[in-house]
């Protein structure tokens, strides 16, 4: 019921892409991001000064649309749109950044254009809207290329429909929500504290998406990828001592390489934040992962079913209540790597990192933050000064074995009491670049607290 419901609202969307216009929309590709190559190039001004002065006109005529103001190094999408800007599969693809650090790759150095962006004004072979996209780059620890290449087109007069297909053969990571993938870089790079664990992907992709005005996004993916286990292949850090780094765990404690058909679907709602009111915002998003390898003998056939709410309320000048909840659930025998996993850094900040695996999880976070009262009036807290932070992490993930052979990801829960969830307390402390954390568990460990610093809020 669960696949019939998700297909039947993917294919339902060229009737919702008609919904009425707004004079701003938020699936626009904001400045903010890394250039493209053509910009880079010095290529297509003129298109680019165009839109820039149509936007302007279209800012100037209206306030009504605002973003919320999310900052930091990748959430404030200041250097790459990367998963966190882009379709909810973007990371059915190989998804770091094309230039990284990480205790797999080492130094990692390459030229990337984005897959899954809504606004490209280019051509390709003189056919409108239809361009190529890719990377490539070289790990100076790994000491191999990597790569993917591939072409995507934009449909209709409002460009509300999009189909793409990639070729890839690169690193990637199912942590990309754990922490941000550049922040990731600077802490493995100088205090050796890599947060990620790392697979290769070898294989292609064909997806397609659509979008209603400002609301809505749907996508549908198909994947056939070679997954495999990959070495920790340096220890090097700028000033962190070379025994932090940890092993990079194998996909499977079975098997180094799996072949996956992976069919990939994704709904989300308010993709891009945009307030609902002037004090209040609220985004919700579902994924699901289903791979059923039917014509061989693969034994990893699993389904994966993920969503996440996530709440902002401005409640007085300069203080934000934020809340987020994710739930999870699997089914059939699914490779180690694409467990859930809770603990430390980005889930339960006061709890060992990745202590709690399982099919079944459930993570709340709570945080109230106070800042200086903003003098825009279009601002949530003041861009200077330092804003103090608390917040509570709740969660609850187990290892469920009948859930190996059932087919409905919800049955699961059934064993789920309030009384299992592990809760973590902290504060924090920050600013607009940088954030410092203490967190303590309430139970299940000593209470001694851990100390995280960020460079990115956790949501």
């Amino acid at each position: 019921m669960v696949k019939t419901a998700l297909i039947i609202l993917l294919f339902s969307v060229p009737s919702l892409a008609l919904a009425q216009e707004r004079e701003e929309d938020p699936f626009k590709r904001d400045p903010i991001f890394t250039k493209t190559i053509e910009e880079l190039l010095g290529l297509g001004e003129q298109e680019e000064d165009e839109a820039e002065e149509a936007t302007s006109v279209v800012r100037s005529r209206s306030h009504t649309v605002h973003h919320l103001t999310v900052r930091g190094l990748d959430l404030g999408g200041g250097l790459e749109s990367g998963p966190y800007y882009s379709n909810e599969l973007y990371s059915l693809y190989p998804n770091l950044s094309s230039i990284h650090f990480n205790r797999v790759n080492g130094l990692f150095i390459g030229i990337r254009k984005e897959r899954m962006q809504w606004h490209r004004r280019g051509s390709f072979l003189q056919i409108p809207q239809i361009e190529p996209h890719g990377f490539i780059g070289y790990g100076t620890a790994s000491r191999e290329w990597e790569y993917a290449i591939g072409l995507e087109k934009l449909f209709g007069s409002r460009n509300r429909v999009m189909a793409g297909v990639e070729y890839h053969k690169a690193t990637a990571t199912e942590d990309f929500r754990r922490t941000g993938l550049i922040e990731n870089s600077l802490t493995a790079f100088f205090g050796s504290y890599d947060f990620l664990d790392y697979h290769r992907m070898e294989g292609f992709g064909v997806y397609s998406a659509a979008r209603t005005q400002r609301w809505f996004e749907f996508a549908f993916s198909f994947n056939r990828t070679t997954f495999s286990s990959l070495d920790l292949n340096t220890t090097y850090s700028m000033f962190g001592r070379t025994s932090v780094y940890r092993p990079n765990p194998p996909v499977d404690r079975d098997a180094d390489e799996i072949d996956l058909d992976i069919y990939g679907l994704s709904v989300s709602f308010n993709p891009r934040n945009v307030l609902l009111t002037n004090r209040f915002s609220v985004s919700a998003g579902l994924r699901a992962e289903l791979s059923d390898n039917n014509l061989d003998d693969n034994p990893y056939r699993y389904e994966k079913y993920h969503s996440t709410l996530q709440m902002y309320y401005n409640f007085e000048p300069g203080s934000v209540l934020r809340w987020r909840f994710q739930a999870g659930g699997i089914t059939g025998n699914v490779p180690d790597f694409k467990a859930f996993y809770l603990g430390g850094i980005g889930t339960l900040r006061g709890s060992p990192f990745k202590f709690f695996q399982g099919k079944q999880m459930l993570l709340s976070n709570i945080e109230v933050q106070f800042g200086r009262p903003p003098r825009d009036p279009d601002e949530w807290i003041g861009r200077h000064g330092w804003q103090l932070l608390l917040f509570l992490d709740s969660g609850w993930a187990r290892e469920i074995p009948e859930m190996t052979d059932g087919s409905n990801p919800l049955d699961g829960f059934s064993h789920f009491s309030f009384s299992d969830l592990q809760h973590d307390i902290g504060l924090g402390l920050g600013s607009r670049a940088i954030r410092f954390e203490l967190g303590w568990p309430l139970r299940e460990f000593d209470r001694s607290p851990v100390f995280w610093v960020r460079f990115n809020p956790t949501f």
